[in-house]
């Protein structure tokens, strides 16, 4: 057996599979090109590659978007027959729990197979991803920390790590050691958009958009081209110039860099457009007809009750869309997800269909019905995945139905809370000044 570029032993003898697999490791840990098409290179040079049928597998599966489910079949079954290392069989076990619905076995997988095989970087990434979706913060953080015993400053894959533990920091409030990490990540490699992405997560959580708008614009050069994930770190300069009030600079990276085609199908891409326009809905920013495409593209998820972080981003888009058709068929695919086994019937039972009610009593103006729904779950909502960040979305919904349906304690707890962690964000400080504002204590029966 031949080793992969980390040192790992790789089910091939062909040299030609491993260079196209080692560049598909490459690609996915930068989240750059097209790794799936690297890894078919990788098939096409052994079709029994084990190690690349379950790296296409577990890639295609954490997409977290039904209309890839037949690759992610043809690669479970073709890696099934495939030659298999432990390793192999580990990395394939844990792609099909996902294909199940069962993500918390998949991640417990890789997290157990990373912590016996440090050098194992793409266990630690896919282990470190489903943390992502499952909100699982201190593994998050643990996970690429333990990994790096095994590696050497300057050694292949180290910044990787670096850039991963960076983030799994900030998501546990550690945002010091988080810049340190993330920007001596950013140092190593400045294509690493994931690194970039930590780094800007702590000056967002901080509201410092001194430090956040250069660290995004300045180092674009580097991280944007190329990269499947340049959207969402357009996205966070978006926020960052919210956050200032520059609504018109929000709307021409909406068109330009987060949304560049309104036809896009790509579900992740989704998600940045849906909560970036909801923030400008809730703001009162006119945002033209961008609604309306976008509830297109996410119409064909509308009943996939697959993943409840993007069933509430779908719904999001019917909302401001206008769709009340799309959106009861969210609300009804929701329910029968919620009743069914796996991982994602939980989250959707649990945080995903409350949500997902409160975001549409909110377009319907019962904004009484909208805040408690959304209150009563806001603490446990990590379990169903996101950032800090994406999840303030909860938070600002929360608020701004308090404010419009002049509930004033509400509006003065949520606004109060906000000031303290973010004291300096402007955005913070105008949302307390409408919170002022507010004429009289509610009559909650009118408002909801």
């Amino acid at each position: 057996m031949l080793n992969d570029r980390y040192g790992n032993p790789v089910s091939t003898s062909s040299h030609a599979a491993v260079a196209h697999y080692d560049e598909a490791l490459d690609l996915i840990r930068l989240y750059r090109g097209d790794p799936v098409g690297a890894l078919d290179a990788a098939l096409a040079e052994d079709p029994e590659f084990g190690s690349a049928w379950a790296a296409r597998a577990g890639l295609l599966v954490q997409q977290t978007d039904k209309a890839l489910a037949d690759e992610v079949d043809k690669s479970l079954r073709a890696g099934a027959v495939s030659r298999l290392s432990n390793r192999d069989q580990i990395h394939l076990a844990a792609a099909r729990d996902w294909s199940d619905g069962y993500y918390l076995d998949g991640t417990r997988r890789l997290a157990s197979l990373a912590r016996e095989m440090p050098r194992d970087l793409l266990a630690v990434q896919f282990a470190h991803t489903g943390c992502f979706f499952l909100g699982m913060q201190t593994e998050l953080r643990d996970g690429p920390v333990q990994s790096l015993r095994a590696f050497r400053r300057g050694e292949d894959g180290y910044g990787v790590l670096m850039g991963m533990a960076s983030f799994g920091f900030e998501e546990c409030g550690d945002f010091a050691l988080a810049e340190d990490y993330g920007k001596e990540a950013v140092a190593i490699d400045p294509r690493d958009g994931w690194a970039v992405h930590a780094v800007a997560h702590v000056n967002e959580m901080r509201g410092d958009l001194d430090a956040g708008i250069p660290w995004l614009a300045d180092t674009a050069q580097d991280w944007a081209p190329e990269s499947g994930f340049a959207y969402h770190n357009w996205w966070h300069l978006a926020l960052l110039y919210l956050d200032a009030g520059n609504t018109d600079e929000v709307l021409r990276l909406y068109d330009t860099q987060v949304r560049p085609n309104p036809d896009s199908q790509v579900l992740l891409e989704g998600i940045d457009a849906s909560s970036l326009l909801w923030r400008l809905l809730l703001e009162g920013v006119d945002v033209g007809d961008r609604f309306e495409p976008l509830a297109a593209a996410w119409e064909r998820a509308a009943e996939d009750g697959n993943y409840a972080f993007n069933d509430l981003h779908a719904l999001m888009a019917f909302v401001g869309a206008g769709r009340n058709d799309l959106v009861e068929l969210t609300l009804k695919s929701m329910k029968r997800a919620a009743s069914c086994e796996g991982d994602n019937a939980y989250l959707t039972r649990a945080i995903g269909l409350p949500l997902a009610q409160g975001f549409a009593d909110f377009g319907a103006g019962r904004f009484a019905k909208a805040a408690e729904q959304i209150l009563g779950v806001r603490g446990i909502a990590q379990r169903f995945g996101g950032s800090h960040a994406q999840r303030d979305i909860l938070t600002l919904t929360a608020l701004h139905a308090a404010i419009r349906g002049k509930m004033k304690p509400v509006a003065e707890a949520l606004s109060h809370e906000r000031l303290q962690q973010k004291p300096r964000s402007a955005w913070a400080g105008r949302l307390a000044l409408r919170v002022s504002d507010i004429a009289r204590e509610p009559d909650l029966a009118r408002a909801g």
